[in-house]
C-alpha cells in the first residue's frame, strides 16, 4: 500500500489534471461539475486526498469509509449513474499504472505488489459508493412510492365531522392496508363522525377488496365514525353476487351525492332548496 501511495502521491496533481478531462467526456459527470463551484470541487479533492493518506499511510480507514459513503449518497441525489463513475475509476487505474511500471520497473515483486494495491484500493472505493449509492436510490423510490401513494388515495374533509375517501384504480393488498391506516389517522385527527368512502374510480371489486372495505368500516367505527360505500357500478355488484361476497354489513349508496346527503343527514345537517322568487307572506308584490 505505501508504494502505491508514494507514486500515488507523486502524480497526484497530473491525475487530477487527466481525470478532470475524462470526466468532461461524460455528460452526466460534465453537467455536475458545472453545478459545484470550483472552490468546493477543490475543497472536496483535499479532504479526499487526506482522507486517503491517512487510510493508506495510517491505517485509519474509518473516516474515509465514510466519506466514500457521503458521495455515493450525493451521487445518487445528483443523478450520477454507477456506469460513469465506473469510468472514473477505470481511467484512475489506466493512467497511474504506467507510473507504477516506471517507479518499480527494476523490482517485479513490489511493482506486482504495488498494482494489486491500487486494484484492490479502487475495488473497495466502488463498492462502498456503489452501496452507499444503491441505497441512496433505493431510499428515493420508496418516498416516491409512498408520495405517489398518498396522492392517489386522498382523505378530504368535506366538512366538520365528515370525510371523504375517493379510491381510484386498482386495490391490492398493500394499497388497502395503506388505505386503511391513512383514513383511521385522519378520523383521529380530524374527530370525524361519517366517513364516505366512494368506489367510482375502481375498476374491479372482487371478494378481497370486500372484505378489506368491511374491515375498514369496522375499523373506522371503534373510533366513532359510521362508514358509507357510494359508486359501486351494477357490473362490480353482480360480480360479488356471483362470487358470494356480501355487503350487508355495508351502509351502500347509489353514487356520490347520495351517499354526502345521507351523511349530512345522519350529522344533523338539513338540505334547503333555494327558488328564484319566494312570494311576500302578505300577499302582495313589491313590497
Amino acid at each position: 500500500m505505501l508504494d502505491f501511495w508514494t507514486v500515488y502521491e507523486d502524480h497526484y496533481e497530473e491525475l487530477q489534471r487527466e481525470l478532470e478531462k475524462a470526466a468532461s467526456t461524460d455528460p452526466v459527470l460534465q453537467s455536475v461539475i458545472h453545478q459545484v463551484p470550483q472552490h468546493v470541487r477543490d475543497e472536496q479533492n483535499r479532504l479526499s486526498f487526506e482522507l486517503t493518506r491517512k487510510a493508506l499511510v495510517d491505517s485509519e480507514w474509518e473516516p474515509w469509509l465514510e466519506n466514500l459513503q457521503e458521495q455515493g449518497g450525493a451521487y445518487a441525489a445528483m443523478g450520477v449513474s454507477i456506469p460513469s463513475w465506473f469510468r472514473i475509476v477505470s481511467d484512475f487505474r489506466r493512467l497511474l499504472r504506467p507510473s507504477l511500471r516506471q517507479v518499480y520497473a527494476n523490482d517485479r515483486d513490489r511493482l506486482a505488489a504495488a498494482i494489486e494495491a491500487m486494484e484492490n484500493f479502487t475495488d473497495l472505493a466502488l463498492s462502498e459508493i456503489a452501496t452507499a449509492y444503491l441505497h441512496s436510490r433505493e431510499e428515493l423510490i420508496i418516498q416516491q412510492q409512498e408520495a405517489i401513494r398518498d396522492l392517489s388515495t386522498p382523505v378530504l374533509q368535506l366538512r366538520q365531522g365528515l370525510l371523504l375517501l375517493p379510491i381510484v384504480g386498482m386495490m391490492d393488498s398493500h394499497r388497502a392496508r395503506q388505505l386503511t391506516t391513512q383514513l383511521l389517522h385522519s378520523i383521529r385527527a380530524q374527530r370525524a363522525k361519517i366517513v364516505v368512502l366512494d368506489l367510482t374510480g375502481v375498476p374491479t371489486v372482487d371478494s378481497a377488496v370486500a372484505n378489506h372495505l368491511m374491515q375498514t368500516v369496522q375499523a373506522a367505527r371503534l373510533l366513532g365514525a359510521k362508514g358509507i360505500v357510494t359508486g359501486l357500478s351494477a357490473e362490480n355488484a353482480q360480480t360479488l353476487v356471483r362470487l358470494g361476497a356480501s355487503l350487508s354489513g355495508l351502509n351502500t349508496l347509489g353514487d356520490l351525492q347520495d351517499g354526502i346527503e345521507e351523511a349530512d343527514r345522519l350529522l344533523g345537517y338539513h338540505l334547503i332548496r333555494e327558488t328564484g322568487w319566494v312570494p311576500p307572506s302578505n300577499g302582495t308584490a313589491g313590497d
